[in-house]
């Protein structure tokens, strides 16, 4: 069973900047469903980076099958699925999302997460990536979406 909380407290003490979307962000905007990782989008600053690098040793991750990862498995502009000692985490590029790490942030909220404040992508933005990913989940995570709010934005920050 994944520890949101203490995963997010981790990137949090590390000094990592990033976003929450996926599962929990649905889950955040009033969808029930189950998840069983954290989706992040990271900053690309190279200092961020080195933050996300450092951790990721700390944690001693793995990839989720538990093979071990190669050296350059992380850098500027790539995502990577890992396997850590509190359950599973995506970082996310923001080159796979389509929206700047920055614009994500600003638009996002602060909310607690298992007893874990962090930022939360907004509403728009999460419709926004639910739509431009378009596989079979997230058309139902849309739909559910549209049940809990009504009509959804057309596009981030709408």
């Amino acid at each position: 069973m994944t520890d949101f909380g203490r995963i997010l407290s981790d990137l949090n003490a590390a000094g990592v900047r990033y976003v929450v979307v996926g599962g929990i962000a649905l889950i955040r905007h009033g969808v029930v469903r189950a998840t069983r990782d954290v989706d992040v989008v990271y900053d690309p600053d190279p200092v961020n980076l080195d933050r996300i690098r450092s951790l990721i040793q700390k944690w001693c991750a793995t990839r989720p099958d538990g093979s071990p990862l190669a050296e350059d498995a992380f850098s500027s502009g790539r995502s990577i699925h890992l396997s850590i000692p509190y359950g599973e985490l995506d970082l996310l590029s923001e080159q796979v999302t389509s929206l700047s790490f920055i614009s994500l942030l600003d638009r996002s909220e602060l909310r607690r997460i298992d007893g874990t404040e962090a930022p939360i992508c907004s509403l728009a933005d999460l419709v926004a990536l639910k739509r431009a990913a378009g596989r079979e989940r997230d058309l139902a995570d849309l739909s559910d979406l549209e049940a809990t709010h009504g009509e959804l934005p057309e596009s981030p920050g709408g």
